[in-house]
């Protein structure tokens, strides 16, 4: 995993929250989709994150 992936994850984290936490007060019908691909991508990048988890595992094993 890339300091590129981590800020992307960090980056799509940040923006998943904006819809969430004004849903209700302006929710508009674009944030839908909007979070189904964040979801996406985030779910490709949690598995880089694992990996990366099991990777330091095993080298600190």
């Amino acid at each position: 995993m890339t300091a590129t992936d981590v800020t992307r994850y960090l980056a799509l984290v940040d923006r998943r929250m904006f819809p969430i936490e004004h849903s209700g007060m302006s929710w508009r019908p674009e944030y839908g989709p909007e979070l189904n691909n964040i979801d996406q991508e985030l779910v490709k990048l949690r598995k880089e994150i694992d990996a990366e988890h099991i990777r330091r595992k095993e080298i600190a094993h």
